[in-house]
C-alpha cells in the first residue's frame, strides 16, 4: 500500500499527541528534580516546602508528612523534607508511609533540665567568636544555623552540644549550641546562630540538651511534619 507524505505527517502527529502527556510529565519531573537539587534548608517544613514549590509554578499541596505535586497531565509525585541530607527533599513515586526500622535512642543521649557551667576563658571565647561570621542564618532559622555552627566548630575539634527550648518561637522552639572550652572540660560558651556568643544565664540551661542534630527528631518530630 502506497503512503503519501501527507499520510505520514498525519501518522506522526497522531503519535506525538499520544505520547505528549508522558513527555510533558517527564519534563516537569525533571524540572522539579533540578529545583529541589539547587537548594538546601535543613529546617524546611512540609508547609514551607509546598509554598516554595508553589512559588516556582508547581501545583503543590501539603499533606501529613509530605507534599503532593500534581503535574499538568494528572500524574503525581511526592516529596518529603530530608533535613541535613542533600537537596531540599526526597522525591517519591508513591505516597511515603512511616514504615521501616524504628530508630532507637541511646540512653542519656538526650538530657533534660541540665544546667551547664559557663567558661570565663577569654582566649577561648575570642577564638569561638572569630571562627564564625554572625548572623549565620536569618532570624527564625535556628535549626539550619545551629547545624552549621556544629559543623564549623567540630571542624576545629571543639565538642558541641545542642540546647533546645520547645516553648519559644511558637511550634518551632529555639535551638542553639554550647561549645566546650578545650582547656577547661565541662565549661562551655553558648552560641546563638543569629546573635553570636551569649553569656546570659538562660542560655546555659534548657529543657533538652543533646549531642548530634539527629536527636532533634525525637524531641520535636513536628518540625518535619508541618
Amino acid at each position: 500500500m502506497d503512503c503519501t507524505r501527507t499520510d505520514l505527517k498525519v501518522a506522526l502527529l497522531a503519535l506525538y499527541v499520544a505520547l505528549a502527556p508522558g513527555i510533558s510529565s517527564c519534563a516537569e519531573v525533571n524540572d522539579l528534580w533540578l529545583l529541589i537539587s539547587s537548594y538546601e534548608d535543613i529546617g524546611i517544613t512540609v508547609h514551607d516546602l509546598a509554598f516554595f514549590l508553589a512559588t516556582h509554578g508547581f501545583n503543590a499541596n501539603p499533606e501529613r508528612g509530605y507534599v503532593t505535586v500534581t503535574f499538568s497531565d494528572g500524574e503525581k509525585s511526592y516529596l518529603t523534607p530530608n533535613g541535613a541530607a542533600p537537596r531540599l527533599a526526597d522525591l517519591w513515586a508513591e505516597p511515603p508511609t512511616p514504615t521501616g526500622p524504628v530508630r532507637v535512642i541511646v540512653p542519656e543521649a538526650i538530657q533534660r533540665g541540665v544546667t551547664f557551667g559557663r567558661t570565663e576563658n577569654s582566649r577561648f571565647i575570642r577564638d569561638v567568636t572569630r571562627r564564625v561570621i554572625f548572623p549565620v542564618t536569618p532570624l527564625g532559622m535556628c535549626y539550619d544555623g545551629s547545624k552549621k555552627l556544629e559543623d564549623t566548630y567540630e571542624s576545629f575539634n571543639y565538642r558541641v552540644r545542642y540546647m533546645y527550648d520547645p516553648s519559644e518561637w511558637d511550634w518551632q522552639g529555639h535551638l542553639w549550641v554550647l561549645v566546650e572550652d578545650d582547656s577547661r572540660p565541662d565549661r562551655w560558651i553558648a552560641v546563638d546562630s543569629y546573635y553570636g556568643v551569649m553569656i546570659d544565664d538562660e542560655y546555659y540551661s534548657a529543657p533538652y540538651s543533646f549531642e548530634g542534630f539527629e536527636n532533634l527528631d525525637s524531641i520535636n518530630p513536628k518540625w518535619r511534619l508541618r
